[in-house]
């Protein structure tokens, strides 16, 4: 164990590897208690695997943490609207509020990973 966490912490992708791999299993062990379709909802994944290579790319690129926030909101922002745009759900100036407060809420959490991201750097 000592080897992989050393591992882990040298290359961070790896980590992001490892997280969507078992966040993975997870979700298909899930499904298969559940009856649902084995790969039904792997959109998480793919969620959790671009918000952990955004913020690699912060940290590699951007060094002032209120720039960092301001650009983890904003790429959140733009997902979340998206998302919401062809699900059909949004459905008044409330929604857009409702994203807005999320996406922050999200950016705090992306700021808690880049930091530990920039202590493993």
């Amino acid at each position: 164990m000592k080897k992989l966490n050393e591992l882990l912490k040298q290359k961070p992708l790896y980590t992001l590897f490892v997280i969507a791999i078992v966040v993975g299993m997870i979700k298909v062990c899930t499904n298969i208690i559940q009856h649902h379709p084995v790969y039904e909802e792997l959109d998480s994944i793919i969620y959790i695997f671009g918000i952990y290579f955004i913020c690699w790319i912060i940290v590699k690129t951007i060094h002032n943490t209120y720039i960092r926030f301001g650009v983890a909101a904003f790429i959140s922002f733009i997902y979340l609207s998206v998302q919401m745009f062809f699900d059909g759900s949004y459905v008044n100036y409330t929604s857009f509020i409702v994203i807005g407060v999320v996406a922050i809420l999200i950016a705090a959490i992306m700021m808690v990973v880049i930091h530990v991201l920039d202590s493993w750097a």
